[in-house]
């Protein structure tokens, strides 16, 4: 395990607002903050040479253009080699929006934008193919919806879950829209004017697009990408099996999770089990007390849970939309 970076609290409040928003105003970040402009964009620029930072990413809607998510999970053989030449696979395909490697009841997720099932089908088949010697078991999922909450782990701050609902648009983008989002995905705090220069368009036109683009919720936020681990945090997942699931218990699990520091995302699929949890924590016993928590807490709900430690998390690893 590599060296934990050691960063101070201006550093993770500075961290918990770019995530926010990556665009924000360097005088308002200092404000914020309670810094100088000049020390908050020292020490920016020192988190990205650690790589702590490691770029800055439009977050995009693509349900909104006709796109579905859906994870497979996989269970594997322990055959490192094979595993290795796995994950490049997938990696490599441009339909790849996630990919995690773990330890425990799955060892690699890759989540897909679909706009078919059939494209699934080929999906799915064409991985079992070429690595059905290694791979043990195949789970399949579709994306309903996600409540995410700001990681205010980092900083003491109450914040609020957001649910987002994954529901399928055929909504027209003309190509000076495509192009600003492949433009911006990877590029969040791209300047206005060099963006215009590089379209060979007008400033005005560029603002607009980005603008209607937002109006839309096709932009959903511009977000930094953090590597959590580099810092000494631990990234898990919790696999919920409930007795019984509706608008009641939905409501009183949101409440718990949104008072919560250490639960960040709760993800709805459909899937063997009813939710999937996001956590951020210290160690695996800072987890296991949550899980302890959590079940106390909703006993009566809870049948099982299924966990997963995180070694590897990657957004969109071939840096491309699937966008023509």
């Amino acid at each position: 395990m590599s060296e934990i970076i050691k960063i101070d609290e201006i550093d993770k409040k500075i961290l918990f607002e770019l995530e926010k928003n990556a665009r924000i105003a360097d005088v308002k970040l200092a404000k914020l903050v309670g810094k100088s402009k000049d020390a908050v964009r020292y020490r920016i620029k020192r988190l990205e040479e650690q790589k702590v930072i490691n770029g800055y990413k439009t977050w995009i809607d693509l349900a909104k253009m006709g796109f579905r998510t859906s994870t497979l999970y996989l269970t594997l053989l322990n055959i490192p080699e094979k595993k290795e030449k796995l994950i490049k696979f997938i990696e490599n395909d441009p339909k790849t929006y996630w990919i995690g490697v773990a330890e425990g009841s799955w060892n690699i997720g890759a989540s897909h934008f679909i706009k078919s099932n059939e494209e699934l089908f080929n999906i799915k088949h064409e991985l079992i193919s070429k690595f059905g010697d290694i791979i043990i078991d195949c789970k399949v999922t579709f994306l309903v919806g996600v409540s995410v909450h700001e990681k205010n782990f980092l900083v003491d701050k109450e914040t609020k879950l957001t649910n987002f609902t994954e529901k399928v648009e055929n909504l027209e983008l003309d190509e000076i829209s495509v192009k600003i989002l492949k433009e911006i995905y990877w590029n969040a705090k791209e300047n206005i004017a060099i963006l215009a220069d590089k379209l060979k368009t007008t400033v005005d036109i560029v603002r607009n697009r980005i603008k209607r683009l937002e109006e839309e919720k096709i932009i959903v936020r511009y977000t930094a990408v953090i590597d959590y681990q580099a810092i000494g945090y631990e990234f898990h997942k919790a696999f919920l099996y409930l007795k019984k699931y509706d608008a009641d218990f939905f409501n009183k699990i949101s409440r718990y999770i949104e008072g919560n520091k250490i639960i960040i995302n709760m993800v709805r699929q459909i899937a063997p089990w009813d939710l999937e949890l996001v956590l951020f924590t210290k160690g695996f016993a800072e987890y296991d007390n949550e899980m302890g928590d959590l079940t106390k807490n909703f006993s009566h709900n809870i049948q099982k849970i299924e966990s997963a430690t995180m070694s590897l998390d990657i957004i969109f690893p071939c840096n491309k939309l699937p966008l023509k």
